[in-house]
């Protein structure tokens, strides 16, 4: 495998080379050649700038021959995308793929691009921001996310402009993601400089669920200023059916497991462990894992417990004797007492959309008789 990679390296360096290439993506393959064909890759064949971007599948031992042909197909017919074939099986998350396209990447910059989402005009803004800002290892900008029954625009940029060092450029570092509150954003929000994401040796974790989130704060914990730039990058499709984060069962907790144990460790060689305790992850806890807890199937909850329970017991040691903050998280562990405001927010929050979602109802009940009474009076003339 070494000796694959090392040769689909020279040829990567040479396509890069010859077409003055400026920015890689890496798109991490797996039995989704339609989302390939129909979304991602249309939306970087529209851009402005694809001419200068080197686009890396990476299929990462697809099972399917169609979604195989279909990245075959799109590396033969345009000579700024390579493709790169993993062994079949797949290695069960997108990390190999996307570490194996960072070591094909001899582009000044480098960003990642999922097969079910689409990059926007904007994203070359990202690309720009490095060109003026050369203090600045990575550019993060904006996001769109799209639901079945409404498209949101996303600020990402709040999170993390705490300190501004001059128009356009704001510190990164330990200090700013613990500002941040330990926030992620999504991996095809940011771009960063090629030679500096190298040398920092960082990987996404095999196997893992969530590592691209990681990913991303050790990133930015590693980087001292990054650009800000406040278009809008990129559209990340939400409901994709039979992605990771939708198609939830036992072994998606496995999975994220896997990076909790991983970020666990990285959080305590970098000192930031108490940080993350006390602003994140709880909160994290409870309105994400809970939430996905919810969409077991019964027959997978109580293992999917249980792998809940050793997550938990990696930050608080043992969770049945922690004092939880959260009332949803008290439930879960038969642990109660005073919630902090905090700790209510997403329950008033429920309640408030509940509310709303009631409200909403009535007032379409309501809409529905008036309709039917008129039609029933204009029936009496």
């Amino acid at each position: 495998m070494e000796s694959e990679i090392a040769s689909a390296a020279e040829e990567a360096r040479r396509t890069a080379a010859e077409h003055r290439l400026r920015l890689s993506i890496i798109v991490p393959v797996f039995n989704n050649g339609e989302h390939l064909r129909t979304r991602s890759f249309p939306s970087l064949a529209r851009a402005e700038h694809f001419h200068q971007m080197h686009v890396l599948l990476i299929d990462d031992g697809s099972r399917y021959a169609a979604t195989r042909e279909a990245v075959a197909e799109l590396a033969a017919g345009h000579p700024n995308v390579t493709a790169y074939f993993r062994p079949e099986g797949g290695s069960g998350s997108a990390s190999v793929a996307r570490n194996t396209g960072l070591a094909l990447s001899f582009t000044d910059y480098v960003g990642f691009l999922d097969p079910d989402d689409e990059l926007l005009p904007g994203h070359w803004r990202l690309t720009e921001a490095l060109d003026q800002h050369q203090d600045a290892q990575l550019a993060i900008g904006n996001q769109q996310r799209v639901f079945t029954e409404e498209t949101v625009d996303v600020d990402n940029l709040r999170h993390y402009t705490h300190r501004w060092v001059r128009p356009g450029v704001a510190e990164a570092g330990p200090e700013s993601l613990s500002a941040a509150k330990f926030r992620s954003t999504n991996l095809s929000a940011w771009v960063g400089r090629t030679s500096w994401l190298r040398s920092t040796g960082i990987q996404q974790v095999p196997g893992a669920a969530g590592q691209d989130s990681l990913f991303f704060l050790q990133v930015f914990a590693e980087a001292s200023r990054f650009a800000a730039v406040e278009e809008l990058t990129y559209r990340y499709h939400a409901e994709v059916p039979g992605s990771m984060v939708n198609a939830i069962g036992v072994d998606y907790f496995r999975k994220a497991l896997i990076r909790e144990r991983a970020q666990r460790s990285w959080l305590e060689q970098s000192g930031l462990l108490e940080d993350f305790c006390r602003l994140r992850f709880e909160h994290f806890f409870v309105t994400w894992y809970l939430d996905k807890f919810e969409q077991t199937p019964w027959p997978e909850r109580e293992e999917a417990a249980g792998l809940l329970r050793e997550i938990a017991a990696l930050y608080v040691g043992d969770p049945q004797q922690h004092r939880w903050r959260f009332p949803q998280a008290m439930q879960f562990f038969g642990r109660w007492s005073i919630p902090s405001v905090e700790g209510l927010r997403p329950w008033a929050g429920q309640v408030a959309r509940a509310a709303g979602t009631a409200a909403e109802r009535g007032a379409q009940a309501a809409q529905r008789i008036r309709r039917a009474a008129r039609t029933r009076r204009g029936r009496r003339r």
